[in-house]
């Protein structure tokens, strides 16, 4: 449940000191078995948040509906859990308190987090968001863009409607992060390229309640 249904979107910050912790354990990413391993790494867990106590839930499998996810929709997908050491860290705790605070997410409601890496190259473009514009199905969402590393375009954007333009759009990098009605916006990501032949990608947390 949310606090309030009259909550549109927040922007913010996160302290440098958890990014630095935080940015090291993308690396540590496992391959994706699914449509979209070829450019886009992920773990994935779920939480109960109460106060300062955070609960991981039992591991779950992932799946949207193909009315929602018109990409790999109805897939159910299972992804490793997001490491101990990054959930017992107050870099991970930060991220849940602006979550709630900003969201309005009451005590015990459960939180799915994603972890994503997005590799691109110089060859060619790489989908950040290959549903397109869309919605994840939730009540709120966050995106928490913790790293950019040798990349164009990637910008996180929020629009009105499905076939309306962005009325935000910002290459989001260092733990800057974006918290969202998701019921009421709908998001998106421009594609990204490589800058040169470099290692190149975006590291994201995707929050939803």
């Amino acid at each position: 449940m949310m606090q309030s249904e009259n909550f549109y979107l927040e922007l913010g910050q996160l302290s440098e000191q958890s990014v630095d912790v935080l940015a090291p354990s993308f690396d540590a990413l496992p391959p994706n078995p699914y449509m979209d391993g070829a450019f886009r790494l992920r773990r994935y867990s779920h939480f109960n948040a109460s106060d300062s106590t955070l609960t991981r839930l039992p591991t779950k499998a992932f799946v949207q509906s193909g009315n929602i996810n018109t990409y790999q929709g109805d897939v159910e997908r299972i992804y490793p859990e997001i490491e101990d050491q990054i959930i017992h860290s107050d870099a991970f705790a930060e991220m849940f308190r602006h979550f709630k605070r900003m969201g309005g997410v009451n005590d015990d409601t459960p939180i799915e987090v994603h972890q994503m890496r997005i590799i691109a190259n110089s060859q060619a473009t790489t989908e950040a968001a290959p549903e397109g514009v869309h919605q994840d199905g939730f009540n709120r969402l966050a995106v928490f863009v913790i790293e950019r590393q040798n990349i164009n375009g990637g910008e996180i954007r929020v629009h009105a409607a499905q076939d309306a333009s962005p009325f935000v759009s910002h290459a989001f990098d260092k733990g800057e992060f974006v918290v969202l009605n998701d019921a009421r916006f709908w998001h998106s990501a421009n594609a990204i390229e490589a800058a040169n032949d470099g290692d190149a990608h975006m590291d994201v947390f995707v929050l939803t309640a």
